[in-house]
Order: C-alpha cells, then structure tokens, then sequence
C-alpha cells in the first residue's frame, strides 16, 4: 500500500519500515517511529518546494508556520482535517512518551496512518506519483503478529528440542550433533530479545533441530544397514533349512547342495538392499536440501 513511498524518498520508506516493524510488535514506540516519518516527510516537501529547513526545528513547529500551512494546503490540496491531525499528533506523541505508554491499540494505528496517508497522497497526486487506496485491514493483520509467530516458533523449537533430548542424554548422537545441540540459544538468553529478534533466533534454532534430527535418522539408518548385513549368513543357512524341510529330510550332501542354491539367491538380496539403502539415503538428502531452502527463504524475508 505505502509501495510509493520509494518514489518519494527512500529515507522515508525506511522509516515505514521501521514503523511496521512496531505495529507487528505491538509496541508503544510506533509513536517515536511515527513522529520520524512524518517530520522527514514534512521535510521531503519542504524541499522539493525550496524551502529552506532547519534540522533543527521539529515538526510541530514547522506546521505551525503559515508558509508551510499554504504550501498543504493551497498547493498540495491537504483538507483542513488532515493538516490540524498532523499538528495534533505530533503534540500527542510527546504526550504519550512523557506518560511512558505501553500498550497501543489498533484503533490509534489505523487512524494515525489514515491521516498519514491522506497527506502523502495529495503530494503524490500533485508528483504524478502512483498510490494505492488506503486499507486499514492491512494494519488490523499485522498488528502484533510477531506475538503470534513467537508462540508459534517456540511451540515448534520445544518439540524438537523435546524428540531429541532423550538420544541427547543417552549419547546417542555425533558429537559434532551433541556439541550443536548443547550450543543452541538457550530460554534466558531468548527473553533478553526483543520479540522480532527472539523469532530470528527461534528460526536459527528450529534449523539447526532439523539438521540434528536428519542427522539422527541417518545414522539409524546407517546402523541398521550395518545389522542387516550382519545377518546375511544367517538368513543364507535360514533359506538353506527351508529348502530342505520342503522338499524332505536328507543327508549332509544333499543339505550342503541346500546351502550353495541359497547363496545363489544372496545377490539378488543383496541387491535390492542396496537399492533400499540409496532410496533412504536420497531421502535423507532431499530433507537436507528442503530444510536450507526453507532457511534461504526465511534468511531472505520471503
């Protein structure tokens, strides 16, 4: 929705970005981090209209001068009701940071960015610049959605934590596994974040999970080959006895011919134990290759 904003000035998307981030969040300095945007984008205008700024100045007071009144209001077309709330907010923002505030509700959010975009609007229609309709469901969907994701996460990262702690203290990983095991980050450290930091982190975490337990089951899976293999003279002289129960009780010759005719079906057994073997492995594989584009992903903000 706010995709225009690049057009603008790219200082100032960066402060939407920063601002979403605290709508996600939940978290009362959605006041700060609005007060930034809208004074760099006062400033934006300002500029582009040659107008000299002091960096110095805030931004209650730059709309307080008449210059800048006229300029939003007879040149940009800004209704009378969106300029008086830009003057309004910006003294309600230093309200609610000497109160110290902490919680925000979504009401406040939606009507500080429909006044927020009803200003930035009319500068983009005079700039020729595209914007999308204002859609206050936008904001509703976000609100506090790193809460939900965090529960999510942690939800997640305890039940493999959980499936893997019994193979943990009976030592029954590798020790390059064990020692990624013992290093991930732990609940005290966790609380320390803030809550878009602590669902990076829990991402982190639940990849390495996956990575041990792949490794986990590809050493089952190793071992168990190995057992089976162990078996082979043992399932040879099994099929030889089958052979000599079925067709009759005979001499030591004739069991001895019993035995080479089982030997000669162990490779086809064999063989098919292979083919079993490079199937699970190409699965372990593919659940490898899964997992890091699921990171790469995640890594990327996809």
């Amino acid at each position: 929705m706010f995709e225009c904003i690049q057009a603008v000035d790219e200082r100032l998307y960066n402060r939407y970005l920063t601002l979403e981030r605290n709508i996600k969040s939940g978290s009362n300095s959605f006041y700060d981090a609005y007060l930034d945007m809208l004074e760099q984008f006062v400033k934006v205008v300002l500029t582009s209209y040659n107008f000299d700024v002091d960096s110095k100045c805030t931004c209650g007071k730059i709309l307080l001068n008449d210059d800048v009144q006229n300029l939003f209001k007879k040149t940009l077309e800004v209704d009378d009701f969106t300029y008086k709330k830009m003057r309004d907010y910006t003294s309600k923002i230093n309200a609610h940071k000497h109160r110290g505030e902490k919680e925000i509700c979504i009401d406040t959010i939606v009507a500080y960015m429909k006044v927020f975009y009803d200003a930035i609007s009319a500068y983009c229609k005079v700039k020729s610049i595209s914007i999308e309709g204002f859609d206050s469901d936008h904001y509703s969907s976000i609100f506090k959605v790193y809460e939900r994701e965090n529960l999510e996460l942690r939800a997640q990262a305890n039940a493999l934590q959980s499936e893997l702690e019994e193979s943990v203290e009976q030592n029954r990983l590798k020790e390059k596994d064990l020692e990624e095991f013992r290093s991930l980050i732990t609940k005290q450290e966790l609380e320390k974040l803030s809550l878009e930091d602590q669902n990076a982190a829990l991402q982190k975490k639940i990849s390495k999970l996956k990575d041990i337990k792949i490794s986990s089951m590809e050493e089952k899976l190793n071992k168990t080959i190995d057992l089976l293999l162990e078996l082979q003279a043992a399932v040879v002289e099994n099929r030889a006895i089958a052979y000599a129960v079925g067709d009759t009780i005979c001499g030591s010759k004739q069991f001895e011919s019993f035995v080479e005719k089982a030997r000669g079906v162990l490779p086809a057994a064999s063989k098919q134990l292979g083919k079993a073997n490079g199937v699970l492995s190409k699965a372990v594989a593919i659940a490898k290759g899964v997992n890091k584009i699921i990171e790469g992903k995640r890594n990327n903000g996809e």
